[in-house]
């Protein structure tokens, strides 16, 4: 079926994600404990889920207040003597600073050119999200944040949203993200087709429900010109 519309995840898949960052954090916080950076991403990606999957409808919290609540959950449980504000402020001020990925920018021109309307699908804050696209200088007018949705990505609601808001059906359109839990699996759950942006080249048995899988966005024209 033709693609008549785009979805499209930000961090990570439009611009860079705070995954230096956030290293940078985990190498602090296990220096304090004297444990593996890794250990600390295991403890800080548990806890972030677990605090994302809780957030829906009227329970929702913002991007912000998970981060720093899975952050100081993470220092409780690893015994870290280090403050959480000084390290929750070093993450939320690389999300100010994104840097737009040439392959988003020539793909984005490419979808102009061929009139498919985009609308962004982001797990973020509506006013964090402004912000980046503003300072990417980006043209992304269609947005659906997890705050509008009250739920973060993989649920239901975010994508529900983007199709309301561009008028198509699940059938109609892609949805192009680099995270498979929550951009490929809560795509394909609703019938989307997923297109996985493997940047880190993991190989596409980590991504079974993706539709397509491409190592950045040069080759996501091809995919889209295939579909019809």
């Amino acid at each position: 079926m033709a693609v008549r519309g785009v979805l499209l995840d930000f961090y990570g898949t439009v611009v860079e994600d705070d995954d230096h960052t956030v290293a940078a954090l985990c190498a602090d916080v296990g220096a304090s404990v004297h444990a593996p950076a890794e250990v600390v991403a295991r403890v800080w990606t548990a806890a972030w889920r677990a605090l994302c999957a809780e957030s829906t409808g009227a329970s929702f919290r913002t991007q912000r207040a998970l981060a720093r609540e899975s952050l100081a959950m993470t220092l409780r449980e690893l015994g870290s003597p280090l403050d959480v504000d000084p390290l929750h402020a070093r993450q939320v001020a690389r999300w100010a600073e994104p840097r737009a990925y040439d392959d988003a920018v020539a793909l984005l021109a490419e979808l102009r050119r061929r009139d498919l309307p985009v609308c962004v699908v982001s797990d973020v804050d509506d006013a964090d999200l402004e912000a980046s696209i503003d300072r990417a200088g980006l043209d992304l007018p269609r947005r659906v944040t997890s705050q509008q949705a009250r739920a973060y990505k993989p649920d239901a609601r975010p994508f529900l949203l983007a199709l309301d808001l561009l008028g198509l059906e699940a059938a109609d359109v892609v949805h192009v993200g680099d995270s498979v839990s929550s951009d490929v699996d809560g795509a394909a759950a609703l019938g989307i087709r997923a297109v996985w942006v493997d940047r880190r080249g993991r190989g596409t048995a980590q991504a079974e429900r993706a539709t397509w899988a491409v190592p950045d966005l040069y080759g996501l024209g091809a995919v889209l010109a295939a579909a019809g």
